[in-house]
């Protein structure tokens, strides 16, 4: 049995795809403890051709095709199905494991300390003018309560997995309850996956060193919906993800980063920092009642005028697992700094 499974759901990937197998090589276990699997979904270009050449020198390459197209998230679960590992990661045919990637590290970890469910990963994004690491919260890798860290986020509303090629899951953990990707929620199907298998330990786990580079240059789905139509996934993502996880929401804070939300998309639209900084003062101004209602809010709202291109969501990400941290620490006695 391979200790790791790298699944690569694939439709017409073409050489894409053979980029990212070969990208494979960069983990630094043996080929014996991990395995790449392939999951087609009945493609209609050379990629199966492909795959069946490369098999011929990486021994540890398995190729399921299935009978016809199953859509894009039946297709994730068919690789969750068919895994062999311990632990699995998905990969993108776009997408490539990331050279810097320290996946032997986070499993060991992860063997040595069974109160992990999950770990997240750094990634490097990859867009058309410019390439950051995203998710890289800390300068370590540290770990924090999986429940607060997860009612904290669900109780702002906040989605924070995405996109699921930066974790590494416990597939022992997935097979409990035969957990799997919603085919009727296309936007949030990994949240929700997500924040399930989250709760299923008592810690979780982040470690900033880039686990893939996230290729956005590429043609890929981005689960573009009408605006009511993802309002309305959302909404019942969280009622969702509350009957699975038992975990408490507050709706009047949702609400509220609900409309804060548009400072991100708004901010997008100007091009230099004072037309972002002048966006983001006028949203402020339009809901005060914003100000009062979350310190997390606030600390991210601002630290966000003061450097406009730093990435509001790892701003806001991090300090919930800084409270996720301190809450833990407070509720174990340990004095915080």
């Amino acid at each position: 049995m391979p200790k790791l499974s790298i699944v690569i759901p694939n439709y017409n990937g073409g050489e894409n795809l053979k980029r990212s197998i070969e990208s494979c090589k960069t983990i630094q276990i043996t080929e014996d403890n991990y395995e790449i699997l392939i999951v087609d979904n009945k493609s209609t270009d050379n990629s199966v051709n492909i795959v069946t050449e490369m098999k011929k020198k990486i021994p540890n390459i398995r190729l399921i095709e299935n009978e016809k197209n199953l859509g894009r998230i039946q297709n994730w679960n068919v690789g969750i199905e068919k895994a062999d590992g311990d632990y699995l990661i998905f990969l993108f045919a776009n997408d490539l494991i990331n050279e810097k990637n320290n996946v032997h590290e986070v499993i060991e970890k992860l063997d040595s300390d069974k109160t992990i469910s999950i770990c997240i990963s750094g990634l490097l994004k990859k867009e058309e003018s410019k390439q950051y690491i995203k998710k890289a919260y800390f300068d370590e890798i540290v770990k924090c309560s999986a429940k607060k860290f997860a009612s904290n986020c669900l109780n702002r509303g906040l989605l924070p997995f995405g996109p699921i090629q930066s974790i590494i899951y416990r597939l022992e953990d997935i097979r409990i309850d035969k957990n799997k990707f919603l085919e009727e929620f296309p936007i949030n199907a990994d949240e929700i996956f997500s924040f399930i298998e989250t709760c299923k330990r008592e810690s979780i786990m982040f470690n900033p060193n880039p686990q893939i580079t996230w290729d956005l240059t590429q043609n890929r789905f981005h689960g573009k919906m009408k605006v009511e139509d993802e309002l309305k996934e959302h909404s019942q993502t969280i009622e969702i993800i509350k009957d699975k996880t038992n975990l408490d929401v507050n709706y009047g804070l949702i609400s509220t980063y609900k409309a804060i939300s548009l400072i991100k998309f708004s901010a997008k639209n100007f091009q230099d920092k004072n037309g972002k900084k002048e966006a983001i003062t006028h949203i402020l101004s339009q809901i005060p009642s914003a100000i009062n209602s979350d310190r997390i809010l606030i600390k991210t709202l601002f630290d966000k005028l003061k450097n406009s291109d730093t990435d509001a969501d790892d701003l806001l990400h991090k300090l919930i697992i800084t409270k996720s941290i301190n809450e833990s620490h407070a509720k174990s006695g340990i004095n915080e700094k």
